[in-house]
């Protein structure tokens, strides 16, 4: 399940898966934190064609679920019951005109009480891509309020069970538009996405004789072989630049960290230990790499250098750690730690101080940080009721992503894509 344990045994696995700114609002909000701001969103007002309010009101939820899952904002939907406070600092609300295939949407935010203009944008473009719209918008309401743009727009890459095989899938962050990238009647495991979202690396039994890597587009296609060595080829990840992928390889007898070139070659081995050494992270500014190694015993979070060397032992706090994970701000590692029956998932500072238990109770691994480090994507479950979950890194408790019914695992988070469809965004006065 964890990915020394499919070092160990991994026949075993699955055999069983720039807006308009008319105020400048700047607030400091970091995962765990920070106070989510308070606003509430009002229905947007449908015009144009009939169906018009039918598209406006799916819309409403889709930018409330939005704003309410960026991890800043929390909403209150004036169409519900009030559950929470009603004080709010800021109104959500906005136009949704449909004509024939065309959606235009005009979307504001405005402070409250004075109802002074915040950010007032308007979006464009093909009906079947409405979403996005709706998404691009929440994107930049995040952007507005804190600096950084939001992540409505990222997606995730999991390993989906298919009868009794596992193969890749890649859904909205949101859980809509789920779809298999590969039918290969086999076993997938470990997606792991390159820095501009458009491949996805991953593990495969596909061809037969033991595990290999592969690549495939992020839209599907045909997987490419990057690395099919004697021995296993497993948990590859790339640098930060795309120019190269960190792995674990056997081809020299025991399971050890490779850095390989972007198509699989030049391999340069970077630890030399008796122990298992696997499941590779980059660091944010690919100096240097976390992973696995049991050479004390059980296993544990290492960090070493680029190039192999300076290796120092990052977790002694707790027993059993595994799949460590770097934030992508490089201030932070994420790992999963083994506690009573199941295993926990734990966050600590990138020197090994300030250890903290973010999820916790069960049977929890893979865990996989947000772009904007407010989030962290993991499986949950144990045998076939395994599924994906996402916490915010509050106080709120994780919500489970749909994944169409399928038992899911192995998550990625998709780095913020550029372009995802054809709609426009204008800046607009308010």
């Amino acid at each position: 399940m964890r990915r020394l344990m499919l070092c160990l045994a991994i026949l075993g696995a699955w055999a069983t898966c720039a807006p308009a700114q008319t105020r400048d609002v700047r607030i400091d909000i970091r995962s765990g934190l920070g106070r989510r701001i308070p606003v509430r969103c009002e229905p947007l007002q449908p015009a144009g064609d009939r169906e018009a309010r039918n598209w406006s009101v799916q819309a409403d939820e889709v930018l409330a679920d939005d704003l309410d899952h960026s991890a800043v904002f929390s909403v209150n939907r004036s169409w519900q019951p009030l559950t929470g406070s009603p004080d709010v600092q800021a109104v959500v609300r906005g136009k949704w005109t449909l004509r024939g295939s065309e959606v235009r949407f005009s979307g504001e935010v405005r402070d409250v009480p004075g109802l002074r203009p915040i950010l007032v944008r308007e979006y464009r473009g093909p009906l079947r891509e409405w979403r996005d719209l709706v998404h691009q918008f929440a994107d930049d309401v995040v952007l507005q309020f804190t600096g950084e743009l939001g992540i409505a727009r990222t997606r995730i890459a999991f390993v989906g069970k298919v009868g009794q095989a596992s193969e890749l899938f890649v859904m909205d962050v949101d859980g809509a538009a789920v779809r298999q990238l590969t039918s290969d009647g086999s076993i997938a495991l470990s997606p792991a996405w390159s820095p501009e979202g458009s491949l996805i690396l991953f593990t495969s039994f596909r061809a037969g004789g033991g595990p290999k890597i592969y690549v495939i587009s992020a839209t599907g296609g045909k997987p490419f072989l990057v690395s099919g060595r004697p021995g296993n080829n497993t948990s590859p990840v790339y640098s930060p630049d795309g120019r190269e992928i960190a792995c674990t390889l056997s081809a020299d007898g025991n399971p050890e960290i490779y850095r390989l070139d972007a198509r699989g070659g030049s391999p340069r081995r970077l630890t030399n230990n008796r122990a298992i050494d696997t499941s590779p992270s980059w660091s944010p500014t690919g100096q240097e790499i976390a992973f696995t190694s049991d050479r004390t015993g059980s296993p544990q979070v290492y960090l070493m250098d680029r190039d192999g060397g300076n290796v120092r032992r990052l977790t002694y706090e707790v027993d059993y750690t595994d799949s460590p994970v770097w934030s992508p701000k490089g201030d932070r590692i994420a790992f999963v730690s083994r506690t009573g029956g199941g295993f926990d998932i734990y966050v600590c500072r990138a020197d090994g101080t300030g250890l903290q238990l973010v999820v916790g109770g069960g049977s929890n691994d893979n865990p996989h940080w947000s772009p904007d480090a407010r989030h962290l994507v993991f499986t949950s479950g144990l045998g076939e009721a395994r599924a994906l979950f996402v916490t915010d890194l509050d106080d709120r408790p994780p919500r489970r992503l749909d994944t169409g019914g399928r038992v899911a695992l192995s998550p990625a988070w998709s780095p913020r894509l550029g372009g995802l469809g054809s709609a426009q965004n204008v800046n607009v006065g308010p």
